[in-house]
């Protein structure tokens, strides 16, 4: 491992991780999961001779998740995680070892940003849950919502806080921002892809890059209806549940509105994930500025939940 190790533990240390339950969040979490992959694909992000000692990458991707988890400022994340053994135990840092600060942490998710890892990370923990058999693929569940920039915009003539973001309408008011594409693995609701636009730009925009290609279905709302998007899906044998849309001079048939039906309620779980990453995770406004930090941000949510998800699929939370 590069760079400062971690987890040399003395007497207290071993009290210390007695008074954590077995049943903890946290402790299940790291039991379920094999972080070696993960270790190894950070690992070049720290130069392995230049520089101050720092802790390992994977403590601080590991930081990051807690972060995530319960809702913390990168200040408070540097108080938490020296007060609270839990987290010093998911860390793997001793009780005489120096937490890492608010600056490394900020440091860290940006250089995660900037190498694009963010996927990458997602797909290996996507590797693990789908050889746990929790993915299902029966049928991609593909939607996209609305979420506030960081800043709000300034008055005329002063420049964008976010030159990446853009406006668009939503009902009578409009809305400064982006768009947040997902795809929801059917009958698991497991996140299996996630994306981030302008908010001006059209939701099916990123479509075929939301499918992943391995799925039975395909689900979504009218805004993906499109001829040749539907004859593509059923030309590789894949069931297109994309609703039917009423155009000037062709109304839908009675069949096709029944089919409609079906679809809403098939696609319904995507917007339980939706309401969950708004309520839950703070989906509901971005947390940086720029398109790509934003990005890289949503791909940790993204493990979050799934994490979480995890142990409800197993039936261990």
């Amino acid at each position: 491992m590069l760079g400062k190790q971690s987890g040399q533990r003395g007497f207290g240390d071993l009290e210390a991780a007695s008074r954590l339950s077995a049943g903890h969040f946290l402790r299940k979490i790291d039991s379920q999961i094999d972080w070696r992959p993960f270790e190894k694909l950070l690992a070049p992000l720290y130069h392995p001779t230049q520089g101050r000692p720092s802790h390992p990458p994977l403590v601080m991707f590991k930081a990051l998740l807690l972060q995530q988890w319960y809702g913390l400022s990168d200040p408070g994340l540097e108080e938490a995680i020296g007060d609270r053994l839990s987290f010093q135990r998911f860390l793997g840092l001793s009780l005489s070892e120096r937490v890492p600060d608010e600056t490394r942490i900020c440091r860290f998710r940006n250089r995660l940003a900037e190498e694009n890892l963010g996927a990458r990370l997602f797909a290996l923990l996507e590797e693990q849950l789908a050889a746990q058999g929790l993915i299902v693929r029966r049928g991609s569940l593909i939607d996209a919502t609305l979420i506030k920039a960081q800043t709000r915009p300034t008055p005329k003539g002063e420049p964008n806080p976010d030159p990446e973001a853009d406006w668009t309408r939503r009902g009578k008011d409009g809305h400064f921002g982006y768009k947040a594409h997902l795809n929801v693995d059917q009958g698991s609701d497991l996140l299996r892809r996630v994306g981030l636009s302008a908010a001006s730009e059209a939701e099916s925009h990123l479509f075929e890059g939301m499918v992943r290609g391995d799925e039975a279905a395909v689900f979504a709302d009218g805004a993906y209806a499109k001829d040749a998007r539907k004859k593509a899906l059923r030309g590789r044998g894949v069931f297109c549940g994309i609703i039917n849309r009423a155009w000037r001079y062709r109304p839908i048939s009675e069949k096709q509105k029944r089919r409609n039906k079906f679809f809403s309620r098939v696609r319904r779980a995507v917007e339980r994930v939706i309401g969950t990453l708004k309520c839950r995770y703070g989906l509901a406004r971005c947390r940086y500025v720029g398109r790509q930090r934003n990005l890289n941000h949503l791909w940790l949510m993204g493990m979050c939940y799934n994490l979480k998800k995890m142990l409800v699929l197993q039936g261990v939370s």
